[in-house]
């Protein structure tokens, strides 16, 4: 009997839609399937889109696509509670076409990547929540959903961090999400006129402003940081937190969300914004996040499902990852459909495309900075350190001028930080980067 059709995408997020269009591109019947109700609904971003990879299928899809702002400036900093640390880089070249920085909300740029997809020839639908995928063996043959099968030699797993039809199986053994690998990101989005967002970050028309914090304002243990960057006429904000750095102590992340909203840096940002959204979702923790394997006989796993979501505490990168690794899913599928084969011997290609590119690479030579990142210092005495030398090297309190060493000591025993702790640390993190 023949396949209903050569390829099943599940999850119509920027890995599923972008794999659609490549596989309809390349002739193939392909089937994307989207539990929300339309594609976007279940999606959300706390990052910036780096679109250089979606040139491959749509030429110039920054003149049609519904992003917000294109980023000319991005901000990175340290909170304490009596104050923050920053610093900012400005680049002017990201303020020409092709732009290459963007803030979106994802409700409306995965729509129109989905309807590109369907205008390329794939067939989506929405509003299916797959029970399983339909296991004959080792081999995925399609999927499960409301006692129906629909049967394709190769299926694409799209549908983000927490892949449901993944665990518990060979592809995640583990039929629960590891809490030490997986992050929570809360967000809220608040609508404030153009002209004042325009004013109030000093941008233009068009442009946008970026920034993430790590944040010292947490209860101790408690690890994370937060985002806010700028929309059309909204302006996005929330927090990104360790899952397993929660266990046992009696937080809330909407707790959590509120302190940084709170916060003197933040506050100021916020004022006369209306709340019009708010959600959470669930984040890939990187290498440490993958599957068992990235290929089967008879599927691949691609984007966040696959862990494919970048995070060095300087930058977040998601999206971009996603494209790629779904076009790449998608190349390795044409070629199957072509061959006839379907076998993990030929999805193996998946494999090789993700080490050539640079994803694996990416991912496996930082795994140690997933480990350094998570270190507790880094979100109460670090921060404090860098807060209290800069007031001191930078305020004046009508004493004598002293050597800037002697300043660095004095902030240095204020922190209550360890000489060898201190060390290993800078170790561990120049090893790392």
């Amino acid at each position: 009997m023949a396949d209903d059709f050569d390829v099943i995408v599940v999850g119509a997020g920027m890995a599923g839609s972008a794999a659609a269009i490549r596989l309809a591109q390349g002739g193939a019947n392909v089937l994307l399937l989207e539990r929300g109700a339309e594609p976007g609904t279940k999606n959300l971003s706390g990052g910036i889109l780096w679109g250089h990879d979606l040139d491959a299928i749509l030429p110039n899809w920054w003149e049609t696509m519904p992003v917000e702002r294109h980023v000319v400036r991005k901000r990175f900093g340290f909170l304490t509670p009596e104050g923050a640390v920053s610093f900012s880089l400005s680049d002017r070249s990201w303020a020409t076409p092709p732009y290459v920085a963007h803030a979106v909300l994802r409700s409306r740029t995965d729509k129109w990547l989905a309807a590109q997809a369907e205008a390329a020839g794939a067939t989506l639908v929405s509003s299916v929540p797959v029970d399983r995928l339909n296991w004959e063996g080792s081999r995925v043959h399609g999927v499960v959903q409301g006692g129906e099968t629909m049967t394709a030699p190769v299926t694409i797993l799209a549908d983000g961090a927490n892949s449901r039809l993944a665990l518990g199986t060979p592809i995640r053994p583990n039929p629960r999400l590891d809490g030490r690998a997986t992050e929570l990101g809360v967000k809220e989005v608040y609508r404030l006129p153009k002209g004042t967002i325009e004013d109030r970050f000093n941008v233009g028309d068009g442009e946008g402003h970026a920034e993430e914090w790590v944040s010292g304002i947490f209860p101790p243990g408690v690890m994370g940081g937060g985002f806010l960057y700028t929309n059309r006429d909204t302006v996005s904000l929330g927090i990104i937190l360790n899952i397993a750095s929660m266990f046992g102590r009696n937080v809330q992340s909407h707790d959590l969300l509120e302190k940084f909203k709170l916060h003197p840096e933040i506050a100021g940002r916020l004022d006369g914004a209306e709340l019009v959204e708010y959600g959470a979702k669930l984040i890939s923790g990187g290498w440490a996040s993958r599957p068992a394997a990235f290929h089967g006989d008879g599927w691949m796993v691609a984007g966040d499902a696959a862990g494919f979501v970048f995070s060095n505490g300087l930058v977040i990168q998601g999206m971009n990852y996603a494209v790629r690794t779904g076009l790449q899913a998608a190349d390795t599928a044409l070629e199957a459909k072509a061959a006839g084969d379907a076998s993990s011997a030929r999805l193996a290609a998946y494999d090789r495309r993700l080490a050539a590119s640079g994803v694996i690479a990416d991912f496996r030579d930082f795994e140690g900075l997933d480990r350094v990142k998570w270190n507790p210092r880094f979100y109460r005495e670090y921060p404090e350190l860098a807060f209290g030398l800069l007031h001191d090297l930078m305020g004046e309190t009508g004493a004598p001028k002293e050597p800037a060493r002697r300043t660095a000591w004095k902030a240095f025993r204020r922190s209550k930080l360890k000489w060898m702790a201190t060390a290993r640390d800078l170790v561990d993190l120049g090893r790392n980067l």
